[in-house]
């Protein structure tokens, strides 16, 4: 035993001279470490399918011959839901003036058209014959009650069964509830709305909504944000199949790997969703497995590491419209990490997590802004790691904490081409963590001229600008879109206790990005401004790119 630790001990000291490479080191083949350095799949970029909706035809009888058809009064009879306020504007103009056939026609689409803007998408108005003699004209106005919800285009229950419960309620339709009800049929996995168009069919209002759906899904991607001891080169693959035991359900499943050295890192996970209610909430049960056998520098000393965990996760739609959108998120997650070096262990990590999380979207000042604020709980429950355990991933660390953290991202449109975009990731914790819980900086969102992680910490505040210009279609035929940029990124970690591994780290970077069709790629130059990277011990610039494609 005293032989063991002793080679340990000694391996340490001959790779690390301080406690920071230490831990960046041993941070590199921790599989549930390395895989948060993966980019985000970076779908093709087009706008989300569109809320259209065809306003129904305004209903138009005319009033019985008669001359003059003068009215000195106009009253909207029907849809009390809705303040007569609404129509004076629409009014006005045609009190006191000769009503001819059009006029007539112009006073029902004004007086329709106010209830629309009122929040009644599908309000029709007529006028029926009538003779005038008391000099009252009167207009008829349905607010728009759906009598029923068709989805065509592909078949799919569980649109049927959110569109009829949200809709077709007997009370009149505001157009806030019909958004909520469109973007939640387009929230299923592999479901995008095309149309929705209203109708009215003997007196009834039916509301079309065309669908497209694709039961399989697939993406994959090659790109060079490795390091010398992890890659460089990996290759990620994503995989979904959709109505597979029921409709809305889906099983996802992604694999990251270094292809051209297969030992140095592999990565699963699966993930089952299933709807749990006609309102947008579903539940989630995914696990994974993950193993790291870094080369270069730690070849030698054969260290290994493997990941396991599983979580179980509810995720419920808040607010959903076209100007903003809020989910609520809890999820329970347990984890074990564990590391070998040269054959001894060296690290074992075991933690219970129960986290709760709000994220969305919103439209902020002249952008729109995208984030989540998240309060993660180390549970105390029997087996997790203690303060003071043998072979933990840090000597002070503990898996009974909180932590208190954020995700944020501001784009804002400039000029005609230009745009901005601002993001911030931040984290405060109770106490000092196990390594997989702390905040890093360093990799592609936050000084992207160093690896994933080259400074971690207990608590931590990240930041980044970045200016782009899209230069749209600049060969027609081959790229269908093209962008540059230009940002500055950055962070600051530190441990409680005055741990060692934090840091700051500051970095630049220009890029290009090109598209076509469901084909992306990226070239990126980014340059360490504070500090030598990790692998090379120096300043120079780190070259990037990225290839992906959806299929």
């Amino acid at each position: 035993m005293r032989r063991g630790l002793g080679g340990i001990l000694l391996a340490a000291a001959m790779f690390c001279a301080s406690g920071a490479a230490a831990q960046v080191g041993l941070n590199q083949a921790d599989p549930s470490i390395v895989v948060r350095s993966l980019p985000k799949p970076a779908a093709p970029a087009v706008e989300p399918d569109p809320l259209v909706i065809t306003e129904p035809s305004t209903v138009i009888g005319l009033a019985r011959t008669g001359t003059p058809r003068i009215a000195s009064a106009i009253v909207v009879i029907g849809a009390p839901e809705i303040a007569r306020s609404a129509f004076a504007e629409a009014i006005m103009p045609y009190i006191g003036r000769d009503l001819p056939a059009a006029a007539l026609s112009s006073l029902a689409s004004d007086i329709a058209n106010g209830a629309r803007k009122a929040g009644y998408p599908f309000a029709s108005a007529w006028v029926e014959p009538q003779t005038m003699a008391d000099g009252i004209l009167r207009v008829k106005l349905d607010a728009g009650t759906l009598s029923a919800v068709r989805v065509i285009g592909a078949n799919n229950a569980l649109a049927d069964r959110l569109l009829t419960k949200s809709l077709v309620t007997g009370r009149a339709v505001r157009r806030e509830t019909l958004e909520r009800a469109i973007l939640l049929v387009g929230d299923i996995p592999g479901v995008s709305v095309v149309e929705s168009r209203y109708i009215r069919q003997d007196g009834f209002g039916i509301l079309l909504v065309t669908i497209k759906q694709d039961r399989v899904g697939a993406y994959a991607q090659v790109d060079n944000r490795g390091s010398t001891e992890v890659g460089p080169i990996r290759s990620t693959v994503l995989g979904s199949l959709r109505g597979l035991l029921q409709p809305g359900d889906e099983l996802g499943l992604i694999s990251a790997q270094t292809p051209f050295q297969p030992s140095e890192f592999f990565f699963v996970r699966g993930r089952y969703t299933s709807p749990l209610s006609a309102a947008g909430t579903t539940l989630s049960v995914s696990g994974s497995y993950g193993r790291a056998h870094p080369g270069a520098s730690l070849l030698p000393l054969r260290v290994i590491g493997e990941s396991v965990d599983g979580s179980l996760s509810l995720s419920m739609p808040l607010i959903r419209g076209q100007k903003k959108s809020m989910w609520a998120n809890v999820e329970l997650r347990g984890l074990r990490s564990h590391q070998t070096l040269l054959g001894s262990d060296l690290r074992d990590d075991r933690l219970a997590t129960l986290t709760g999380a709000l994220n969305g979207n919103s439209r902020f000042g002249p952008g729109v802004l995208r984030g989540s604020v998240a309060l993660v709980a180390g549970l105390p429950v029997p087996g997790v790691t203690h303060e003071g355990d043998l072979r933990t991933s840090r000597s002070d660390g503990d898996a009974r904490f909180l932590t208190v953290n954020y995700d944020l991202e501001w784009v804002v449109p400039l000029a005609s081409r230009f745009s901005i975009a601002v993001s911030s990731q931040a984290q405060i914790a109770s106490r000092p963590l196990l390594a997989t819980m702390e905040i890093g900086v360093g990799g592609p969102s936050f000084g992207r001229g160093y690896d994933y992680a080259e400074r971690t910490g207990d608590n931590g505040i990240l930041g980044g600008a970045e200016l782009r210009m899209n230069l749209g279609r600049v060969v027609r035929n081959v790229i269908d879109r093209a962008q540059i940029y230009g940002a500055v990124d950055g962070g600051y970690v530190g441990n409680l206790r005055n741990g060692s591994g934090g840091g700051a780290l500051l970095s630049t970077a220009a890029g290009l990005r090109l598209g076509r069709g469901r084909l992306d790629g990226m070239l990126e130059v980014a340059l360490p401004l504070n500090e030598d990277r990790f692998d090379t011990r120096n300043r120079q610039p780190r070259i990037s790119f990225r290839l992906s494609r959806v299929f």
